[in-house]
């Protein structure tokens, strides 16, 4: 039989999917939650969608916003200024344009001045692949300051990688720093969100899929890749056999070795490590920060960022509520990779009222905690050696993950270009085959 399964239904697995089905294939996406979404699955707030893990949109992801328009959805995308603080010496300081960094007094004026400067020089720099190989701590050192570096890039790093984050490369900070310039408009920086939540994006996807002939099966998971000869020849799903010639996995890499025997190992697949990520979801009856993005520049918080959705959009969406997201990454060895995620959302509430000026538990409507055992690549130097290719060494299997996104951190536009990128070559290959025989 001709036909595809797609493993993984997040926005990479649905993005290739689609792709595939609007091209005419017989695809099958196999997700083993109860619905599409993956790191965008969402919960209710006052009777609205909301991610369980915070998203947001940028002015230059053209790949998610041409979806949102493919699917009708572009209507219902809101642009809004977007304010970023930094929490350190106990208390916030605003940290959205030069003037912000200009009044930041945990620095010394002179390194106010050459990280100003710093963020300056690192914009014309085209080839990102020299810096593959610099950590970000040395290089963020050498473009601003030593003093800088302490105070808030080694903490922001840190709050994201933990004992790696000597080890990150350079590449991915300045992709990161890159991708926030080009979203600036009129030196202001400009962030979007889909009215309603992100989950009306999958329900339009597999809305799509299901008319397109495609099947959707979501709550199972692929419990093997099945090959002979070293070709793909299907999948088994709860014990049975469904027939494909192409198996595109769009999951977690780690998780690739365990569907296929030892011997179709790639070592890039072995050696791809995760950092997870819990979040905990705060209802409040008023604002917290007046800012959307705050990185949390203390060690004595366990948390690094408070992310306040409503500081972008209205409060009114959710019948008055103020959405505050606190979030930590983590290494799996790490204690809290173990913790009960609803469990450590109430530790933080208390944490944050000791600690953040401004939060009394008088604000506190509700508390939510999530937990994801895989949320990003852990990036080490020298990652893009690292990085496998879409098209594997077993014929028929294709590898898309946000572990082969790189230096650009993953984030849905990036899934959307991913997943279309690798629907692409697997249609590529159908067709040099079908031209063959």
């Amino acid at each position: 039989m001709s036909r595809v399964v797609v493993i993984g239904g997040g926005i990479c697995g649905a993005a290739a999917a689609l792709t595939l089905a609007r091209s005419g294939q017989d695809v099958m996406i196999v997700e083993r939650s109860d619905s599409l979404g993956g790191l965008v699955t969402s919960f209710s707030v006052g009777g609205t969608p909301v991610e369980i893990f915070y998203h947001h949109l940028i002015p230059n992801e053209l790949d998610i916003l041409e979806l949102l328009r493919e699917l009708g959805l572009d209507g219902k995308v809101s642009w809004f200024d977007s304010r970023v603080a930094v929490f350190t010496q106990g208390r916030m300081w605003g940290f959205t344009g030069p003037l912000d960094l200009l009044r930041f007094k945990p620095l010394p004026l002179i390194d106010r001045i050459r990280t100003g400067l710093g963020a300056l020089r690192f914009g014309p720099k085209r080839d990102w692949r020299p810096l593959d190989q610099v950590p970000a701590v040395k290089w963020l050192a050498d473009i601003t300051s030593k003093r800088a570096s302490r105070a808030i890039w080694t903490p922001l790093l840190q709050a994201k990688f933990g004992s790696a984050a000597g080890q990150v490369p350079a590449a991915w900070m300045w992709a990161r720093m890159k991708q926030r310039a080009l979203g600036r408009k009129r030196g202001k920086e400009v962030l979007g969100y889909l009215r309603g939540g992100f989950k009306q994006m999958f329900q339009a996807i597999e809305k799509e899929l299901v008319a397109r002939g495609a099947e959707v099966r979501t709550g199972s998971g692929v419990d093997q890749i099945v090959t002979e000869s070293e070709r793909v020849t299907g999948v088994t799903i709860g014990g049975q056999f469904v027939a494909a010639d192409a198996v595109l996995f769009a999951g977690q890499l780690p998780a690739l070795p365990r569907l296929l025997p030892e011997e179709l190992h790639d070592e890039r697949w072995t050696r791809a490590r995760g950092l997870g990520v819990i979040c905990a979801v705060l209802e409040l009856n008023r604002a917290l920060t007046h800012a959307f993005w705050t990185n949390v520049c203390d060690s004595e918080i366990p948390f690094g960022g408070i992310i306040e959705l409503t500081d972008l959009v209205p409060a009114s969406d959710y019948q008055g509520r103020h959405i505050v997201y606190l979030s930590r990454y983590f290494l799996p060895e790490e204690p809290i990779a173990k913790v009960d995620p609803t469990e450590e959302a109430h530790r933080w509430v208390g944490i944050l009222e000791a600690k953040v000026p401004g939060f009394t538990r008088d604000m506190l409507l509700g508390v939510h905690g999530f937990r994801a055992s895989y949320a990003a690549p852990l990036v080490t130097l020298n990652y893009q050696a690292q990085i496998p290719p879409i098209e594997s060494h077993v014929a028929g299997l294709y590898v898309a993950t946000t572990a082969q996104i790189y230096p650009e951190d993953r984030g849905m536009s990036e899934g959307v270009r991913m997943g279309n990128r690798a629907a692409r070559i697997v249609l590529k290959r159908r067709e040099s085959v079908t031209d063959a025989s």
